[in-house]
């Protein structure tokens, strides 16, 4: 064999859900156009990170280190070149109409390139997911007009959720948790809004982002009963971006500590009412905790490629690294790992599409609106100034609560907190086998290598840590109840 056709690739097909997911195969008899978008964007996906992602990862990772400031627009405006922060609004609406199945197979390529600069896109679909939570149509249409309009004008629009305080983030998540802690943040009502006062840390693109939803009690002595969800625009007078984080992973997507002096807040943005900030976040969170377990995944598969392919390469002892028997051994073990993984993420991403609030975006009813309906109406003011109304708010959010029950809520954070913990410890497992295989010469920057163990760590701990989803999984599966315990 000539040593040019012996240099072995993993997972480097044009597109594969075929025959690593095999639930597709039985999708694509039922849904063939859902499933033909989602094979196209991981196509897509594929092609962005070989030829836009990948040559750029590691040059914006240095400029990152050397200036924490640093944002790539040059690569941002290349992913609005091909519609990719927009990608999951309807086409009507501006978007590529992308499922969720679709976006996450685009994500998983962009990830394996680099997590950075995939996080500096994907991020910002915190701002769409937050507002469908409460699915109030009009804040629904005013986000998405929004952010496909200045996108249009060539200007990257950068949204934010903050919801970790100094004194814990975990606690903000779990009832138990919250009704114990003692945030800094505090919301005061007030005169045709709220006044909000105090600090939350660790929030992605704080210091980018023009739009921020934020978790904050009324009663900071009683978080858990009075917590709320606010809207807060970031030109509001007394907001202000303190710090940001110096990192030691992807460096590409800010992360900051962003502080609240008397920022005002209408009465029209508040999200979720006091009492009612829990319920949104898990809401929120049952989507999300998903698709940071497809990161775990991306991270792994990176590592893996890198790996697999400096093995094929590296001679040792007059043959090449990969030809030796520990090495098969210890990447099977990761490669084993990664397959079931990865089905059991694409699975939970199908479930977000059929059983989960996205639905309100593919049902009959939808569905007949945008297709009758020109695109210039959907997108006009007048349409969104009626959705407002209180009939229409009231009749939409009463179908959007009987789609997203609490117990299908319930039903996702479960397996979230399961996929989520296993891709994350999978991703720190991997890059520490990896690193044992192509020791300190593989380790060297130019491989790639020792960055994706930079960007590993952060994943068992962002979005809950993995301690929490573990002891999530186990309340919910034999329904034990903490708060009695307490």
């Amino acid at each position: 064999m000539q040593e040019s056709e012996s240099i072995y690739r993993f997972m480097n097909k044009e597109t594969d859900i075929f025959e690593n997911v095999p639930i597709m195969n039985i999708l694509k008899k039922k849904f063939p156009a859902y499933v033909d978008q989602a094979v196209d964007a991981q196509r897509t996906g594929r092609k962005f990170a070989r030829e836009v992602i990948a040559p750029r990862a590691l040059e914006t990772d240095r400029r990152c280190s050397e200036d924490p400031s640093y944002v790539d627009l040059e690569f941002y405006h290349k992913a609005m070149e091909a519609q990719i922060p927009t990608s999951i609004f309807p086409k009507k609406m501006g978007g590529l109409g992308w499922s969720t199945l679709a976006f996450g197979l685009w994500g998983e390529e962009a990830i394996a390139a680099d997590i950075g600069l995939a996080a500096l896109v994907t991020f910002n679909l915190f701002a769409f997911i937050g507002a469908c939570v409460e699915f109030r149509p009009n804040v629904v249409l005013h986000i998405v007009k929004l952010i496909v309009e200045e996108e249009r004008k060539g200007n990257p629009f950068f949204f934010g959720w903050s919801i970790t305080e100094p004194s814990g983030g975990t606690d903000q998540e779990h009832p138990v948790a919250m009704a114990a802690s003692r945030p800094s943040i505090e919301a005061k009502k007030v005169k045709d809004g709220y006044l909000l006062n105090g600090t939350k840390c660790f929030c992605t693109n704080g210091d980018l982002a023009r739009l921020i939803c934020v978790n904050a009690p009324v009663d900071r002595r009683r978080p858990l009963e009075t917590q709320a969800t606010f809207l807060v625009s970031t030109d509001t007078p007394g907001f202000a971006a303190t710090r940001l984080e110096v990192k030691c992973g992807q460096k590409a997507s800010h992360t900051a500590e962003i502080n609240f002096t008397d920022v005002f807040v209408p009465e029209e943005n508040l999200w979720a009412p006091p009492g009612e900030g829990l319920r949104h976040a898990q809401e929120i969170l049952s989507a999300t905790r998903g698709a940071v377990a497809l990161i775990g995944l991306g991270l792994t598969r990176g590592v893996v490629e890198r790996t697999v392919e400096y093995a094929s390469q590296k001679k040792v002892r007059g043959h090449r690294l990969i030809d030796e028997g520990w090495v098969h051994y210890a990447l099977a073990g990761l490669m084993t790992d990664i397959l079931p993984l990865r089905t059991a993420i694409m699975n939970f991403l199908v479930a977000i599409d059929f059983m989960h609030v996205v639905r309100m975006l593919n049902n009959p009813i939808t569905d007949i609106a945008l297709k009758i309906s020109p695109a210039k109406l959907i997108n006009s003011d007048l349409v969104e100034q009626l959705s407002g109304l209180g009939p229409v708010a009231s009749v939409v959010k009463s179908i959007k609560n009987k789609v997203v029950s609490a117990e299908t809520v319930d039903n996702f954070l479960r397996h979230g907190s399961a996929v989520k913990p296993a891709a994350s410890d999978l991703a720190m497992r991997a890059v520490s086998v990896c690193a044992d295989i192509v020791g300190l010469e593989g380790l060297t920057r130019k491989h790639g290598i020792e960055k994706i163990f930079r960007d590993a760590k952060v994943t068992q701990i962002y979005e809950g840590p993995n301690q929490l989803h573990r002891l999530d999984v186990f309340e919910r599966e034999v329904g034990y109840d903490y708060r009695r315990a307490v």
